[in-house]
This record gives structure tokens, sequence and C-alpha cells, in this order.
């Protein structure tokens, strides 16, 4: 079979699956199938939305994995309802035990196919769906199993059991840890609530910086801020949101939205806001005439994308697909000026 009569199934996918993802497309390719993974297959200077459209309409379908954090995913849903628009079928792959929720509409009539039973012919029920949307015949032996593929397809099968089984519950010494942590705060609140009655201001500043590196201390408990004279009753912004160890692009201090507030709580939120803002920068930087232009698009994501988001993960996802937009408009632009 050459590439030209191998179907492609585009996999849409949560950015914590990437890596599961990678071994699908490696138990399929043995099966006469390929797959469009993003954002591996953005090509350079490419324009995301315009990749993602592109590779939906001319695959033989979408090959959904499913789990919790897809079925919460803007982009995903994004992706089926691109899907839907090109009626391409969808494939959903269920990683997790659980039913959808905000992909249920789109997940409707879809032939669901079960990572949790039957994992040695998961693989190829997949490829024999996709040969069958792209009206393509399977490569000669494909029913027959051989047992190299049988074991291959088994490995596949251990590695993506493991990177989608969930993590084991706690032991009972990190739930005796966390109520340790959580009445040593309370302890320390009771404390400075007691002080503040008092109105003595110099045990209070005394107290507040004994007990700050005493929850510090503590394996898992939030870094506590370094000691500050004292303010006005009414400068309440300090309190806006947690501080991450690294920071990110903008003053946590004004913090007003969700997706900050969990930005600056987080470190791995913060090094990606400065990578984005990295990026955005250097767009800037060579946008010439469009500079407002972009950076109108840069507050309309802004606001409708990452500032839409409930949690961490979501915002994290959005980040990611941001920075590659912009380094994508970045060396297409490049691309232009070299050009002329």
């Amino acid at each position: 079979m050459t590439e030209d009569t191998r179907p492609k199934l585009f996999v849409s996918h949560h950015s914590s699956k990437y890596d599961v993802a990678l071994h699908v497309e490696k138990a399929l390719a043995r099966h006469g199938v390929d797959c469009w993974i993003a954002p591996r297959d953005v090509g350079p200077g490419e324009a995301f939305d315009t990749a993602i459209m592109r590779a939906i309409r001319d695959g033989a379908g979408v090959l959904l994995l499913f789990c919790s954090q897809s079925d919460k995913s803007p982009h995903v849903k994004r992706e089926l309802i691109l899907a839907d628009s090109a009626h391409k079928a969808i494939i959903p792959l269920r990683l997790e035990e659980i039913v959808p929720d905000d992909l249920a509409y789109h997940l409707a009539s879809a032939q669901w196919i079960d990572w949790l039973e039957k994992r040695d012919d998961s693989i190829a029920r997949i490829a024999a769906k996709a040969h069958q949307l792209a009206g393509v015949t399977p490569p000669a032996g494909a029913g027959a199993t051989p047992a190299a593929t049988v074991a291959a397809d088994k490995l596949h099968a251990a590695i993506l059991t493991e990177a989608t089984e969930p993590a084991p519950p706690a032991s009972g010494g990190g739930s005796a840890k966390t109520l340790m942590i959580g009445a040593l705060l309370v302890a320390v609140a009771v404390l400075a609530a007691m002080l503040f009655m008092r109105g003595d201001d110099q045990g209070k500043a005394g107290s507040a910086a004994t007990a700050a590196p005493a929850a510090a201390s503590l394996p898992g408990a939030a870094p506590a801020p370094a000691a500050t004279p004292a303010t006005p009753a009414h400068d309440e912004q300090a309190d806006v949101a947690p501080t991450a160890k690294i920071p990110p692009s903008f003053n946590c201090k004004y913090a007003a939205t969700r997706a900050e507030k969990l930005i600056c709580g987080d470190d791995e939120l913060a090094a990606l806001d400065r990578e984005l803002n990295r990026a955005y920068k250097q767009l800037d930087r060579t946008a010439g005439p469009l500079r407002e232009q972009i950076a109108t698009e840069q507050r309309s994501w802004r606001i409708g994308e990452r500032d839409a988001c409930g949690d961490a993960a979501c915002v994290a996802d959005a980040m990611r697909q941001r920075i590659i937009v912009l380094d994508s408009q970045r060396a297409s632009l490049g691309s232009e000026t070299a050009a002329q």
C-alpha cells in the first residue's frame, strides 16, 4: 500500500494525552493507517487554525482520545464542530470510564471503541473503520493478525494502559499530612484573629513572621509571602492571587480574572505565560502595519479563550496553542519579508 492510498485520521486529543496519541499512531501505522497530530504536524509558517481545518477536511475521519480533560477542552470541542461541518465521522476511543458531558451532543451517534475492554483488538477496529471511511482496501494479511502484530498490539496496549489509568489514591500518611497542614493553618488564622481583636500591631507582625515560615516548611504547604509593612485596611490587592516561584509577565497584584489568578499561583502556568509574552513581543517587532490587528487578535484571544477557562489544564492548553499560533505568524511574516 502506497502513502497516497493509506487512510489518515485526524487525532483530536487534550495536550495531556499527547504521548498517548503518539503510541496510538505507532500502533495504527502497522495496520496501514496514518495520523495527523497537532501541534507536531503544523507546517512551518502555517497558521494553526488553518492547518487544523485542512487536516480535518482532508482526513478520512477524526479519532477522539476521550477522557475527562478532552471532554472539557474548548479546543477539542471546536475540532469536533469542524468535523461535523465537514461531514467527517468521529471515532471515540474511550480512555476513562466516564460518560461525555460537554461533548455529549457531538458523540451522541458515534460508535464507541472502548479501551477499557478488549484492548488487544481496539487498534485493529480503529484501523478497519479508517479503511472503510476512506474506501480503501486494507493491506494484505491485515485480517490474519500475525503473531508479530498481536505482540506489538499488546505492547502498545500495556503502554497505553499505564498512560491512561488514574493515579492510585493517596496513602493514609498523605491524608494525615494534609490534616496536619490544615490544622496548623487554622491555628495560625485563629492566632492572627486574636491579635487583631486585641489591636496589638507589634504582636501581630511578630506572630505573622513566626507562623509563616513554620507553615511553609511543611511538605505540600503553599509558600508563604514575605513579611511586609502594615498597609491600610482598605488595600486588599496584595491578596488577589497566590504567588508562584516563577513570576509571570504581568503584575500579580492586579490579577483580576480567574485565569490570571491561576497563572499567578502555578509555576508551570507562569512559565507558559512568560513564553507566551516572548512569542507575542517577537511577533509585534516584525508585524509592521499589522501590529494593531495582531494586538486586537491577542486581546480577543485573552478574553474569549484564556479567560473563559475554568481550570489550570484549560489555561495551559490555551496558552500552548496560542504560542504555536504566534510563532507560526512570526515565521510567516519573516518569510514574506525575505521574499520581498
